[in-house]
C-alpha cells in the first residue's frame, strides 16, 4: 500500500478521533440532559450518557485498532496473529455497541413510562443498531478472510 494512503488514513482516523473525544465530553452529556429533562425522565439521563459515551468508546476502541492494523500494513505483517487479535479487538467493539444500542433503543421505544414523543430518535436507534449490527457481522467475515489469507502465506513460505 502506498504510504500517502497510509499517511491520509491515518489523519482520517486522528481527525475522527478527536470528533469522538468531543462527542463524548461535550455533546452525549448535553443531549442525554436535554432529553431527560424535556421529556420528564430526569433519572434517565445519566444512564442514556452512560450508553452514548460508552458507544463513542467502543468506537475509539476501532479507530486504535485500525491504526495498530495500518501499522502492520506498513511493515508487510498484516498475516500473523496478532493482525487477527485487533480484528477480533474490532470485532467485540462492535457488538457491545450494538448490544448498548440496542439496549437503548428498546429502552426509548418499549420501556420508558410515559413513552418519550420522539418517533425520530427511535428511528436513529435503529438505524443506528442496524448499521453497528452490519459492520460487526462486516467483521466476522473479513476476519475469516484474513484468517484464511494468514494460512496460504504461512503455506506459501513454507513452500518457498
Amino acid at each position: 500500500m502506498r504510504p500517502s494512503l497510509l499517511l491520509l488514513l491515518r489523519a482520517l482516523i486522528l481527525l475522527i478521533a478527536v470528533g469522538a473525544l468531543f462527542a463524548q465530553i461535550r455533546l452525549v452529556p448535553f443531549i442525554a440532559t436535554g432529553l431527560a429533562e424535556d421529556s420528564g425522565h430526569a433519572a434517565a439521563g445519566v444512564p442514556y450518557a452512560v450508553a452514548g459515551i460508552t458507544v463513542i468508546a467502543c468506537g475509539e476502541l476501532v479507530l486504535l485498532a485500525m491504526w495498530v492494523l495500518l501499522s502492520q500494513v506498513r511493515r508487510g505483517a498484516i498475516f500473523s496473529g496478532t493482525a487477527l487479535r485487533w480484528v477480533d479487538v474490532i470485532l467485540g467493539a462492535a457488538v457491545a455497541a450494538t448490544i448498548i444500542l440496542l439496549a437503548v433503543g428498546i429502552h426509548v421505544a418499549f420501556v420508558l413510562e410515559p413513552p418519550l414523543d420522539a418517533p425520530g430518535l427511535t428511528a436513529i436507534a435503529g438505524g443506528l443498531v442496524v448499521c453497528a449490527g452490519a459492520f460487526a457481522l462486516l467483521m466476522y467475515v473479513m476476519r475469516g478472510l484474513l484468517r484464511s489469507a494468514t494460512t496460504l502465506q504461512a503455506e506459501l513460505s513454507e513452500v518457498v
